[in-house]
């Protein structure tokens, strides 16, 4: 006894994809390409555009490195303006009131550009090595902070020499650990 009918060869997935089936197969319909590209509902809607996360830009490195230069250069700006302000200056009492103004300001704005620059790198060094110190320890404590400090001071000291990186690699270790504690209290 033979049976009329004999199940057809088991097909894989590979094999199905590299036959070349024509538009339309009276076997089976569902392999015409009008079935193997249907979608359903949401997938006919085209997918949105990726969106921009801040958050997620925020969270870098980089950008908390260059928000620190930003606000260390508006606060040397400032700082710079109040201490030259401050500082006491030999004026003609003989010029009139605008000429004295003008000569009490002669150097104002090189000291509000010098003590922006400054500060500018001290909150980009900063900011970006406790950034990357509490990438790699995966916690955010009072340590980062020191150790942050600790580079900050030995970087910005470098061309003084070994012994000014240390002075400054314990000062600022030791600001950064108060600061710290102080935050967090």
């Amino acid at each position: 006894w033979r049976p009329s009918w004999s199940p057809p060869p088991l097909a894989r997935c590979e094999d199905a994809a590299a036959l070349e089936l024509p538009d339309e197969n009276p076997e089976n319909p569902f392999l015409s390409q009008r079935y193997k590209n249907l979608r359903y509902g949401a997938a006919l809607i085209p997918p949105p555009p990726p969106q921009l996360d801040p958050s997620r830009m925020m969270d870098g490195c980089t950008a908390r490195a260059l928000i620190g230069c930003v606000g260390g250069g508006v606060m040397g700006l400032v700082m710079g303006g109040f201490m030259h302000t401050m500082q006491p200056m030999n004026v003609d009492t003989t010029l009139g009131t605008w000429d004295q103004i003008k000569q009490s300001y002669k150097g104002f704005g090189q000291a509000c550009v010098r003590m922006s620059r400054n500060f500018a790198k001290v909150g980009c060094v900063y900011a970006g090595v406790e950034c990357a110190i509490e990438r790699e320890r995966a916690v955010r404590d009072i340590p980062n902070a020191m150790y942050a400090g600790c580079a900050t001071g030995g970087v910005l000291a470098f061309q003084a020499g070994p012994a000014a990186m240390a002075m400054g690699c314990a000062g600022f270790a030791a600001f950064s650990g108060v600061i710290e504690c102080f935050m967090h209290s």
